[in-house]
């Protein structure tokens, strides 16, 4: 790894978030973790989109059934509101099954889908194929 990644988890499954966080952080990485995604910035005045000039973290994920938003409708308004980290390291975990709307939504957007349970060498995996893409 060249550098340590920041990583944004938005989770509301305590357990899940701390075996991520740990997961992570041992690889070294910085994690900050959320259970409400409506702490992102681009939530702060609705109609104006991310105040940021950087991307706020290298990469991006979110469970999908989330207070307030789904992950999905999450990720599209980081799109549609000018996020600045890049769709192909963002991901959507869930463990519910999907609509093929959704599931062809989640491919439209260019982001990683992950179905609860998930093996994490395949979840690390794709964290290593971040990390060159990052490089």
């Amino acid at each position: 790894m060249s550098k340590p990644l920041k990583i944004l988890l938005f989770e509301d499954d305590p357990t899940i978030s701390l075996l991520l966080q740990v997961t992570l952080e041992q690889r070294g990485h910085s994690v900050q973790m959320f259970d409400n995604p409506t702490v992102c910035p681009v939530f702060e005045g609705h109609d104006k989109g991310c105040p940021k000039e950087k991307p706020c973290a290298d990469i991006v994920i979110t469970d999908n059934m989330m207070p307030n938003i789904s992950g999905i409708d999450f990720l599209v308004m980081q799109r549609e509101r000018g996020c600045k980290a890049q769709d192909v390291n963002k991901a959507i975990i869930t463990g519910a099954t999907l609509s093929k709307e959704a599931l062809a939504k989640i491919e439209s957007l260019g982001c990683k889908f992950f179905k609860k349970p998930f093996r994490i060498s395949e979840f690390m995996a794709w964290i290593a194929q971040c990390e060159k893409r990052m490089e």
